[in-house]
């Protein structure tokens, strides 16, 4: 591309690198909350209800980008209407070339707990270079043939005629541009954009610079949105088609198609029928599922489940795992099985957030995960198998959460992890002289023995947190090995040999505090599930998280709690996930934008 592709109106130009150099930041990020070693005690910020106050605003929408999927979906889409003929050919050639746009990272309040790519708005250079390779490789292409170039422009663009050229261009731009921009293009647009051609007649070379340019435009890379306002007013509703490109980038991680473009178009989605209508469609469409399971997917990523097979060929671990040994592919087959179930119990069944948080159904698709939980191989596509022992019941006791890549299991950090991701309470980080290395297998006591002795001292700086916020939660699953296998009893190895000197009975009694004030005991996993969602946290926590992962920010609890409010009523009266995920679409937060 020539660097006629540059020249552009000064405003516009200040605008773009504005846009393109915009870092967002969701707030702190502290430290991972207490790991493996000691944390000082404090009070969580956990909630079990919301207050709607109506005449507040909800918190403004920073200026975001599009996430790395977003951005690649939206690519391929727009390839596809440029290609009708050679799509494939084209998303192919241009599929490698995402590797040049930065990986997000996953980003949240809490640190890597309920931490969601969506979230990541730093822009490196990587990402103004990849966008431009891109635009600059598929404008290229489009014009690399006549046939092609009809196909992209049409045939005005190669019967010879060039009295019919600056015509022919306008059309492709105000057409093409209305899909990459996801709105309709003004008279001063039209000419910012076919500026960059020149004057007609013009050359294939012409076209694919206008293409490229249009691929490039931080109205794509970005979710630019003015409202129907004045600017006067601290808030506004959304225009139809920044609505239509809200829904489709948050249900289907792309751009809108045609039948939400005309909706937006012809005014239908401002209606509350229209709007009702394109919020089912597009809900049922099976690109909904691919966003569904990356929310469930970073929702229950556990950053500290090490690879399965990292410690086969050693002593203690070979003992520990006896005739199962585990693969390079378990690690992401258990969290396979997460997403599995959250999209299951979102979209193919009538699953309610008690059904799926106190499941007693297998995902497992693969043997060993399978082999693991001594259960069938499910299909995909038939009933999930039913657990055949009521304490693999619920959600806490997937292998995901439990297992860990060594012999030994972590009740600290599965304590953590439930109170930051799925009771969205935060832990103060340890204090400076905490020990960050997981406790050691002893061949006298068990790991909640050990880690009782090590952190719940009393006096010291560690037993405020962890004896009240952190071990109690952890020990709950005890009965769990670090493969995720049920067990009654823990093995004790020599730490040198792997030899087997005995065994003791695992203890999963405790006294949780899901909530401060909660004095309620606990004899595991399914006291633990049960205590969990009578007191309402979790479903709390869950409508928190499917905010942040909405919206790309954090909840304000209180200029948000009317959207919260009333998914959080969905959630707490037993409606279905998928009526839940429906909701935050008609909340005041998703239909308009503040100015604040």
């Amino acid at each position: 591309m020539t660097n006629r592709l540059f020249r552009r109106p000064a405003g516009l130009a200040v605008l773009g690198l504005a846009l393109l150099g915009c870092v967002g930041d969701l707030g702190d990020e502290d430290d991972d909350g207490g790991g493996d070693g000691a944390g000082a005690g404090g009070p969580g910020n956990g909630i079990d209800s919301f207050a709607c106050d109506a005449s507040l605003i909800p918190a403004s929408v920073p200026l975001r980008r599009l996430s790395k999927v977003q951005y690649r979906n939206a690519i391929r889409d727009l390839v596809t209407e440029l290609f009708p003929v050679d799509a494939d050919l084209v998303r192919d050639g241009v599929e490698p070339m995402f590797q040049g746009f930065p990986n997000d990272k996953r980003s949240g309040p809490l640190g890597d707990y309920g931490a969601y790519t969506r979230l990541d708005q730093t822009v490196h250079q990587e990402t103004v270079d990849a966008t431009y390779t891109i635009g600059t490789f598929v404008g290229k292409e489009a014009t690399s043939t006549d046939e092609r170039l009809s196909d992209a422009v049409g045939d005005c663009a190669t019967n010879g005629d060039g009295s019919d050229d600056d015509a022919c261009l306008d059309d492709f731009i105000s057409r093409f541009g209305e899909r990459a921009l996801r709105r309709p293009l003004t008279d001063e647009d039209i000419a910012f954009y076919r500026d960059v051609a020149g004057p007609a007649p013009f050359e294939p070379a012409d076209y694919a610079d206008v293409i490229g340019m249009l691929l490039m435009a931080p109205e794509l890379v970005y979710f630019v949105e003015n409202g129907t306002g004045d600017g006067e007013v601290p808030a506004a509703a959304l225009s139809d088609y920044e609505l239509a490109s809200r829904l489709s980038f948050h249900f289907w991680q792309t751009i809108p198609d045609a039948q939400l473009m005309n909706a937006a178009r012809t005014g239908a989605l401002s209606t509350p029928e229209g709007y009702d209508a394109e919020v089912e469609r597009l809900l049922d469409d099976p690109r909904t599922r691919e966003a569904v399971a990356t929310f469930f997917s970073e929702w229950l990523y556990k950053e500290d489940l090490g690879e399965l097979d990292s410690r086969v060929g050693t002593p203690v671990f070979d003992a520990f795992a006896g005739d199962f040994v585990p693969g390079p592919d378990l690690r992401e087959r258990m969290f396979g099985e997460l997403t599995d179930m959250g999209v299951y119990y979102s979209l193919d069944s009538e699953g309610t957030f008690e059904s799926f948080f106190e499941s007693n159904q297998s995902f497992a698709r693969t043997d060993d995960l399978a082999t693991l939980y001594g259960v069938p191989v499910w299909d995909g596509e038939s009933a999930p198998p039913a657990f055949t022992d009521s304490a693999h019941a619920g959600l806490i006791t997937r292998a995901a959460l439990v297992a860990t890549g060594s012999a030994n299991t972590r009740p600290i950090m599965k304590g953590v992890f439930l109170r930051k991701a799925l009771l969205c309470d935060d832990i103060p980080p340890p204090p400076d002289n905490a020990a960050g290395d997981p406790p050691e297998l002893s061949p006298t006591a068990t790991t909640r023995e050990v880690v009782e002795q090590i952190t719940q001292q009393e006096g010291s700086q560690c037993s405020g947190c962890h004896a009240t916020r952190i071990n109690p939660l952890g020990f709950a699953t005890e009965n769990f090995d670090a493969l995720g296998r049920i067990r009654t009893e823990q093995t004790l190895f020599d730490s040198e040999t792997g030899e087997v000197i005995g065994s003791k009975p695992v203890d999963t009694t405790s006294q949780p505090r899901v909530t401060s004030d909660d004095g309620s005991q606990s004899t595991g996993a399914t006291d633990l599930s049960r205590l969990m969602v009578d007191s309402g946290v979790p479903q709390a926590c869950f409508v928190r998280q499917y905010f942040r992962f909405t919206f790309g920010r954090a909840e304000d609890v209180v200029s948000d709690g009317c959207g919260l409010a009333s998914m959080h009523e969905r959630v707490l009266a037993g409606d279905s996930l998928r009526s839940v995920l429906r909701e935050v679409a008609f909340t005041t937060a998703f239909k308009m934008r503040s100015f604040d």
